[in-house]
């Protein structure tokens, strides 16, 4: 398979769109696809990168003063392509030349679909990589991979026949954030604050880097945790940063192109980072963070980070002198690094690069949507109150009354304080598909859990919400059993747990309280081994 991209890396721009398609690249080309880049020369690009890895390189020439300015009808970040986008596609057309890509695989917020039109009779497909919803597409692929998007986002912006990827699930990460998943979670259990990481972005144009070193010599920084700042070869504040780093209490290290992240933030206890694309990095180790808006295409990815738990938001870079320290003051409070990780690393599995190039061969093209969990938050509350109250599954709740919505939201909020509890949704696709409640039992590591499926989801759900939900348990928050009940009416629920290889325990007689009769409950069992084992 032959693959074009077609993306840019500068000091406007940053790194993020170059890093994470040659990501992309170094997985297709372990399948045997040849893979050329098409870069223009920006002041601060990285096509040297390019060649680094060992891709071919089409060159695009220097933007000129006038070129690319945006105007009425162009997107809205024209003024990054460098050229206008008439002259850039003919400039990638020639690049390209007659080889005619099975794929041209566009990450760039200059591009619309007027330029994708343009390149469509010279190439057999196109997948765009996007981020902001707020142009019109002609593809045939397009991938999003921020949380809290959903399909209907970009449903207006594309072809009919365009497949939608959205979410971190889709999340194009390196191959060894998946690999060191486990080993960093399980560190993770008992959290400490041993050594931090700072991270801004690769360029960090603004040195909102030097902002966070200054603000720290405020903050409640325990004076033994180590600092290690992570910059790019062509941050413009390099040098300062280093000295600012070097005046530190705490003992502290600047390291430039990193080439190993992974280990790294596996090896970290809390990050501070901008609220880009290595969020997703960050979540798949389950990395506590501390983050920063830098650019205005992060503000959607900030909040729903925020809003689930993931991440701490102490707003843009002129907002660190004075929330960041706080911000440390409320980490401290009992399990906050613990709640915190749990969260993150229900919003992302790194494992979202092979799903991807799954969608990118043609033999392979109906695999299925994957289902995964997220937390619950606060807009999920009156969407669970309906299913809830919905008769096929209030028949089978030991509490068989409707729900007020009052009453729910009490029980929201008191699950909120409560540390040993996990209120999640399955989703899928960006669907909502069902709801998943986990209640500690104790130190031991043990769990009860609860479900149910949303009435109207399609046939086959629960087995895949209760899969999704079991990797969630005995991964993400490191369960060693997970125990469930199961009246002897409830035939499917019965069936579901058997299916998923939970062992029956016991059985309890226990009054209804709907009408005083008596029942028969059954009691399930499923240990974290024989899930591995059986999985």
């Amino acid at each position: 398979m032959k693959v074009a991209f077609r993306t840019d890396a500068s000091l406007a721009i940053g790194s993020g769109h170059l890093m994470r398609c040659l990501t992309l690249a170094d997985a297709l080309r372990k399948r045997g696809a040849a893979c050329t880049f098409v870069c223009r020369e920006h002041p601060g690009h990285r096509n040297d990168l390019v060649r680094a890895r060992g891709f071919a390189l089409q060159p695009l020439p220097p933007p000129t003063v006038s070129s690319g300015l945006p105007g009425a009808g162009k997107p809205r970040h024209a003024g990054w392509l460098g050229a206008d986008g008439s002259e850039d596609a003919a400039q990638t057309i020639a690049a390209i030349g007659t080889a005619r890509p099975d794929w041209l695989i566009v990450d760039h917020y200059a591009v619309d679909a007027a330029w994708e039109r343009r390149l469509g009779p010279h190439v057999r497909r196109i997948m765009v990589i996007d981020d902001l919803a707020d142009r019109s597409h002609d593809a045939d692929l397009l991938l999003d991979q921020n949380l809290g998007r959903r399909e209907e986002d970009y449903e207006a912006l594309v072809p009919a026949g365009c497949r939608l990827l959205t979410g971190p699930l889709y999340a194009l990460l390196r191959p060894e954030f998946a690999r060191l998943r486990e080993y960093s979670l399980a560190r993770r259990r008992r959290p400490g604050l041993g050594h931090l990481l700072i991270g801004m972005g690769g360029v960090d144009a603004d040195n909102a880097t030097g902002a966070v070193l200054d603000a720290l010599h405020q903050a409640a920084l325990p004076v033994d945790c180590r600092v290690s700042v992570v910059l790019g070869s062509q941050a413009p504040w390099l040098a300062k940063v280093r000295e600012q780093a070097a005046r530190l209490r705490q003992p502290s290290e600047v390291r430039v192109d990193v080439a190993d992240m992974a280990e790294l933030m596996s090896e970290s206890d809390l990050a501070i980072g901008a609220a880009g694309t290595t969020s997703w990095e960050r979540c798949c180790l389950g990395l506590p963070a501390i983050v920063v808006v830098l650019a205005d295409n992060q503000r959607s990815s900030a909040r729903a980070l925020a809003a689930c738990g993931s991440a701490q938001l102490i707003g843009m870079a002129d907002d660190i002198a004075a929330n960041l320290p706080p911000a440390f003051a409320s980490l401290t409070r009992a399990d906050a690094l613990a709640r915190m990780s749990q969260s993150a690393a229900a919003v992302c599995d790194g494992r979202g690069l092979e799903r991807v190039i799954e969608y990118m061969y043609p033999s392979e093209a109906s695999v299925q949507p994957v289902c995964a969990m997220r937390p619950m938050v606060g807009a999920d509350v009156e969407q669970v109150l309906r299913w809830r109250n919905h008769p096929d599954i209030r028949r089978y709740m030991y509490t068989r009354h409707e729900i007020s919505p009052a009453e729910h939201e009490a029980w929201f909020e008191r699950s909120l304080r409560d540390r040993s509890r996990h209120l999640l949704i399955a989703e899928e696709a960006g669907r909502p598909l069902g709801f998943v409640s986990f209640k500690e039992t104790g130190s031991d590591r043990i769990a009860e859990w609860g479900f149910y499926a949303a009435p109207d989801a399609p046939k086959g759900t629960g087995r895949k919400l209760g899969a999704a939900a079991l990797a969630y348990g005995f991964g993400a928050l490191g369960f060693h059993k997970i125990c469930g009940q199961a009246m002897d009416s409830n035939e499917r629920s019965i069936a579901l747990h058997r299916a998923l290889g939970f062992s029956e325990e016991g059985r309890l007689r226990d009054r209804d309280p709907s009408d005083e009769r008596y029942r028969v409950v059954l009691c399930f069992g499923l240990l974290a081994d024989a899930w591995r084992h059986g999985k």
